[in-house]
This record gives structure tokens, sequence and C-alpha cells, in this order.
């Protein structure tokens, strides 16, 4: 999650750069709720899912790599974890 917040950051997606961030700092205090938050962000239209990077009007084959690769393990290590809680 640190690493997606981290790229999103860069590219200055803040708006979901703080959310992830606001997520993960959650979950790093054991509060489960950080889970609920960060998995919530994948649902709906204009979710995480949705994004894609874009610099100058050109879209940066590396960095969209990159984000699906995080995204991707992210999502999947929250929701292994909120199974493992359950």
């Amino acid at each position: 999650m640190r690493g997606l917040q981290t790229l999103l950051f860069q590219q200055g997606i803040n708006t979901w750069a703080a959310r992830v961030k606001q997520a993960a700092d959650n979950i790093e205090k054991s509060d489960a709720y950080g889970l609920q938050q960060f998995l919530s962000m994948f649902g709906g239209m204009e979710s995480l899912n949705d994004l894609i990077l874009s610099q100058d009007g050109k879209l940066p084959i590396e960095e969209n790599e990159q984000l699906d690769s995080l995204r991707s393990k992210a999502w999947s290590l929250a929701n292994n974890l909120r199974r493992e809680i359950r």
C-alpha cells in the first residue's frame, strides 16, 4: 500500500494518495477499518480500478504497469488480511 501511495503522490494524484495513506495508517495501527476503507476504493464508478495515469496527454506505459501491479498486490494483501481476521 505504501508503494501505491508513493506512486500516486509522485504522479500528482494527491486525493487518491491521501486516501490510500489514511487507510494504510489505520491498518498499521491494527485498525481493521483501514481494510474496509482501502477495499471500498475498488468498487463503483471512478474507483481506484478506473485510474489511469497520464502525462502531457500521453499514457506512460511503464508507470501504468507499475500502478496496475501495486494496486493488484495491495488489494490482494488487504483482501487476504480481511479474511484472516474474520
